[in-house]
C-alpha cells in the first residue's frame, strides 16, 4: 500500500537528517548512487573527512568552488551518509 504525504523534498530530508542524528544507521545509496556520480560522491566524502565540522554551509563554500553543480540536497544526503557510517 502506497501511502502519500505532501511534504517538500527539504522536510522530507530533515527527517532523514533527524532519524540520522538519534543514531539510527541509514543507507540511501540506492537514491544517492542515482543523483550522484562516484566521483562526486567521493569528493563530497572526502571533504566531510577532512573537515572539523559538519556544517552543510561550510561545504557549500568549499565544495562550490570546485564544482558549482554540487547542491545543498546532495551535500545533505552525502552528510546523512558519512554520518551513518562514521557517527551512528
Amino acid at each position: 500500500m502506497l501511502i502519500r504525504k505532501n511534504i517538500t523534498f527539504d522536510e522530507l530530508l530533515t527527517e532523514i537528517e533527524n532519524i540520522c542524528y538519534s543514531g539510527t544507521k541509514l543507507n540511501l545509496d540506492y537514491y544517492i548512487d542515482s543523483v550522484l556520480d562516484e566521483d562526486k560522491q567521493q569528493q563530497i566524502y572526502d571533504y566531510f573527512l577532512d573537515s572539523e565540522t559538519d556544517s552543510i554551509e561550510d561545504a557549500i563554500d568549499t565544495l562550490k568552488d570546485e564544482d558549482p553543480d554540487f547542491t545543498e540536497d546532495n551535500l545533505r544526503l552525502m552528510r546523512v551518509k558519512f554520518l551513518s557510517e562514521y557517527a551512528n
